[in-house]
């Protein structure tokens, strides 16, 4: 019921990547426009400017599971940890290593893909600010 809920909810389809912490986040978005699958994998455009996910087995090389309870628990989250996957993207695409980009993407019904640019679309997430008491 909870799933129901979650998938007729309006997500956006967007991920980001966190140098600082190495990891790449998929937003819920993504997940429910690639029909709720079980795994993903990420692809690397030859020209190394576009990211691609898409549905894979779980058996699959690059497979990731996708967490049961990303469409349930609004406190779960999808990240892939690699540092040498993101400092390798980060560093190809001039992005500071050190920051946390916000990638917005569109899903490709026909490749059942969700793409990702990191040339246009990509949004430098503000760092929060302590307020001074």
């Amino acid at each position: 019921m909870a799933r129901l809920a979650a998938e007729k909810k309006s997500y956006p389809i967007e991920m980001s990547l966190q140098g600082k912490h190495h990891c790449i986040s998929i937003g819920k978005g993504v997940i429910i426009a690639l029909g709720t699958p079980s795994h993903v994998s990420l692809k690397i455009s030859d020209t190394h400017d576009s990211i691609s996910v898409f549905p894979c087995d779980e058996d699959d090389v690059m497979a990731f599971r996708v967490p049961t309870k990303l469409l349930t628990d609004h406190k779960c989250v999808m990240r892939i940890n690699s540092k040498r996957f993101i400092l390798g993207i980060m560093k190809t695409n001039n992005l500071d290593t050190g920051r946390t980009y916000t990638l917005s993407g569109e899903y490709l019904k026909e490749k059942n893909a969700a793409v990702f640019s990191l040339v246009n679309g990509i949004t430098l997430r503000a760092l929060r600010t302590e307020s001074t008491q």
